[in-house]
């Protein structure tokens, strides 16, 4: 048997849960069907198995069974995103929590950044922009940028907390920015206010810097909302 293969067990079953051919709190299948259904021994279910539970997908019981969590409310972070990209679907509650996070985060961080800011942050913050404008059609590079340029932000203003939020916020931030600069007119708009950001950081203005960032974030939820339907209470989030 292959190292990899309850990994690969693992996966399949977990995007199975996630597509809901396995409800939320319904048993799964005894091993020695999952095995002929995956085509794979009960050695390599029984791993996968134990690696859903690890991730907050299944609960096994004694002398009962395994059942399958409410993983995408009682989950981790990391659960969010992996249910992310199987589904490419949100519900609307977590997207405006999402987006709350960001502004809360980022407009005072902008702010606390304009008294810590070095000469080399804002020659940084400049060639970050730069590559931006020189990949305006380049959904995954702006993506990046994006994130590198917020990042930059969040560690500026010196707050430890919110930076390791931000990191483990990745994949999610990431997710919603290839959205948001598949968006027409994003990536040009973006970039004049990500430049105004930087006026008021080289000017060290505190009020200015904390409008500017939420400019930023204003627009960008302005975008998504836009792209999607107000009645959806689970909302599809595709490339276009």
């Amino acid at each position: 048997m292959s190292v990899g293969l309850p990994a690969v067990i693992f996966e399949k079953i977990r995007n199975d849960i996630i597509n809901e051919a396995y409800p939320v709190g319904s048993k799964l299948p005894p091993e020695r069907e999952l095995a002929v259904r995956y085509k794979a021994s009960r050695f390599a279910v029984r791993e996968a198995i134990a690696m859903l539970a690890q991730n907050g997908y299944v609960e096994t019981l004694p002398q009962s069974g395994t059942y399958i969590r409410d993983f995408y409310r009682n989950g981790s972070l990391d659960t969010l995103v992996q249910t992310l990209h199987v589904r490419r679907v949100i519900d609307r509650q977590t997207l405006d929590s999402l987006l709350n996070f960001r502004y809360t985060t980022e407009t005072s961080a902008a702010a606390d950044a304009v008294q810590r800011v070095t000469d080399n942050d804002l020659k940084y913050l400049g060639e970050n922009l730069k590559r931006k404008k020189e990949n305006l059609d380049q959904i995954f590079v702006l993506s990046e940028c994006d994130y590198d340029f917020h990042y930059k932000i969040v560690s500026i203003s010196g707050n430890v907390i919110s930076r390791l939020i931000f990191q483990s916020f990745k994949p999610i931030y990431s997710f919603f920015t290839e959205f948001f600069y598949s968006l027409q007119g994003a990536a040009e708009t973006s970039l004049v206010l990500n430049l105004q950001l930087i006026s008021a950081l080289k000017e060290r203005d505190r009020e200015g810097a904390f409008q500017a960032m939420a400019d930023i974030l204003k627009y960008g939820e302005k975008k998504v909302y836009e792209a999607i339907d107000d009645n959806d209470e689970l909302i599809e989030i595709r490339q276009r």
